[in-house]
């Protein structure tokens, strides 16, 4: 075991990807912290956190009703958590799909990962911009296909192709970091 140890911690390599794990748990393991007690009823934590995420959801159905209404001439409402488009269920943007734990872990993965921090300091803004951007697309999306599928397509698109594409543009903004951004 001991030579183990000693392997792991004179290999370079080795010890910068174990930092890197370790950087990466840690950062999670905060905001899972952070996230039970923004969710605790009645407290402080949990009013800022309603407020934050019906702003946020707000202004991710905006710029979505949007494109829905104007550029692509849906009939259509809104309100701060909905979009119902003529003769749909409508479209309800829940907490968890706000998609603000992956601008977390995002933000943790690059803040973990080897490169300089002047690129950090815009990269993570950029990302998140990103990650949001796909999640207003996610929602034209959304409204399009249920205006003019059938429910089987909704939610395949829902819970499968749309998903893809969250994590997708995650996955992408990931390595265009690990190859480009990090090494500079």
């Amino acid at each position: 075991m001991r030579a183990f140890i000693q392997k792991v911690v004179s290999d370079k390599k080795i010890l910068t990807a174990g930092t890197f794990v370790v950087k990466v748990l840690f950062v999670y393991l905060v905001w899972k912290i952070l996230f039970f007690f923004l969710n605790r009823e009645g407290t402080f934590l949990n009013a800022v956190w309603i407020l934050f995420t019906d702003w946020f959801a707000y202004k991710t159905i905006q710029p979505a009703s949007f494109i829905l209404q104007k550029i692509l001439g849906y009939s259509l409402v809104y309100n701060h958590r909905n979009i119902i488009i003529n003769n749909t269920p409508g479209l309800f943007l829940a907490n968890h799909c706000l998609g603000v734990s992956v601008c977390v872990i995002f933000a943790g993965f690059i803040i973990a990962y080897t490169g300089k921090w002047i690129y950090k300091l815009w990269y993570i803004p950029a990302g998140i911009f990103c990650i949001y951007a796909i999640n207003v697309v996610r929602l034209v999306g959304l409204g399009i296909v249920q205006s003019c599928c059938s429910e089987y397509f909704f939610e395949l698109a829902h819970t499968r192709v749309y998903l893809l594409m969250s994590y997708g543009m995650f996955f992408l903004l990931i390595v265009l970091w690990m190859n480009y951004f990090s090494k500079r």
